[in-house]
């Protein structure tokens, strides 16, 4: 006798074949409904941010009328304010903020500039301005110069800082070698920095700075400044030179300080520091 009974189905089957169908056809429907309704809302939100895109493209709540700046020192307000009327009434949506930048960013004291808009219809401009670290002497006019080695603005009255050393007879990368041996002198010896008047490139790579409590030239290279600086103080300092007795000072010669009096006195040579020889000439 077989294990299984004729009368029973071979497989499995819900006998209600009708009823399942139905089902089927609701789960069916119910998705539909579920892709449509969710087709719905990105439609109603995708309208509702169209919307909210041309209203704020067009609305004159947005249009620029407030202009707040910060930073300005010596920057001058009217060429500022010129650049910033020309977008009084534009759209803060339709601003061109690097287009703006670039504009303050060509004014002769502007380092660096930042730009915030403000809603609903201010404009605030943030500007770091160029620290002068010298003057330079350019076909008659002076002119700041910045640690890059860049001349910026002219010397005004108004802005100052008269007292800056002085470069001449430099441009381009002579100009920015000038720069650099000042920065290295001021952060390696404040008080000698203090004393430049005047800095004047020399080649190969050499220098004449003029001392301006000793008013004399001092011609050097820039390798250990400071200390061959410090070295022919000691030796006026023993030759009892006063300010204007000293015509110049050559610091260029490995072991040695050259020293050219204005007065007579005979040539000597000494050594005021162990290895550091002295020659004046007359």
């Amino acid at each position: 006798m077989s294990v299984f009974d004729s009368t029973e189905p071979r497989f499995f089957r819900p006998r209600d074949s009708a009823n399942t169908r139905r089902n089927y056809r609701s789960v069916q429907v119910q998705r539909l409904l579920d892709v449509l309704r969710t087709m719905v809302i990105m439609i109603a939100v995708a309208a509702g941010l169209t919307m909210l895109y041309l209203r704020t493209q067009s609305d004159t709540r947005f249009a620029i009328r407030h202009v707040e700046v910060a930073g300005v020192q010596h920057t001058s307000r009217g060429d500022l304010d010129a650049l910033t009327a020309r977008y009084a009434g534009t759209n803060l949506f339709h601003l061109d903020i690097a287009r703006l930048r670039h504009e303050i960013s060509s004014l002769p004291w502007v380092s660096r500039v930042e730009i915030e808009k403000k809603l609903p219809d201010t404009l605030r401009i943030v500007i770091v301005e160029r620290t002068p670290v010298a003057l330079v002497n350019l076909e008659g006019s002076v002119a700041y110069v910045d640690d890059r080695g860049a001349a910026f603005a002219p010397l005004t009255p108004a802005a100052g800082d008269p007292d800056l050393p002085l470069i001449s007879g430099a441009t381009g990368a002579d100009l920015a070698r000038c720069v650099a041996v000042l920065h290295a002198l001021r952060s390696a010896d404040a008080d000698l920095y203090a004393r430049v008047s005047e800095v004047r490139p020399m080649l190969p790579s050499g220098f004449a700075i003029f001392d301006r409590q000793l008013r004399a030239r001092i011609y050097a290279n820039d390798s250990d400044l400071p200390s061959k600086w410090r070295d022919f103080y000691s030796i006026a300092a023993a030759e009892h030179f006063a300010p204007g007795e000293v015509a110049y000072a050559d610091l260029r010669f490995d072991g040695r300080v050259v020293v050219k009096p204005l007065r007579a006195m005979p040539a000597v040579s000494f050594a005021p520091r162990p290895l550091v020889p002295v020659q004046i000439t007359n």
